[in-house]
């Protein structure tokens, strides 16, 4: 029997499904690429959310170990298309504040560079 929850497995096949890859992660940040095929604002969305989530793991007392963070609400705005010739996509995320159980999170999401899209958020603490 798995000890893995539903929603991880869910993060955990959208990210693999995105070829998401995990290149930066310390204390309040997160940063992930993924190859930068086809893109439409949802995948942008699912890419900045897995970045988002992962660095409001590490503003939680136990850093998200005995619990999942879940999205609350989540502000997305779309600045410009992702350029046909870009190869990679990183988003970048980053802790606002935190009481322990909620925390704010901002990222963007860049190519080569250049921001297309910024996405603000509340996660929270499920058990």
């Amino acid at each position: 029997m798995s000890s893995v929850s539903t929603s991880e497995n869910t993060r955990a096949s959208a990210a693999e499904h995105l070829e998401m890859e995990l290149v930066h992660f310390a204390a309040g940040v997160a940063v992930y690429e993924m190859p930068a095929r086809f893109v439409e604002n949802g995948v942008l969305v699912a890419f900045a959310e897995t970045a988002m989530n992962a660095a409001a793991t590490t503003a939680v007392p136990d850093q998200g170990r005995s619990a999942d963070m879940t999205t609350l609400d989540l502000c997305a705005h779309f600045h410009s298309r992702v350029p046909a010739e870009v190869g990679t996509l990183r988003a970048e995320a980053i802790v606002v504040r935190s009481d322990g159980e909620k925390v704010r999170v901002e990222a963007d999401v860049l190519a080569e560079g250049r921001r297309v899209a910024s996405f603000e958020a509340n996660s929270g603490v499920t058990r």
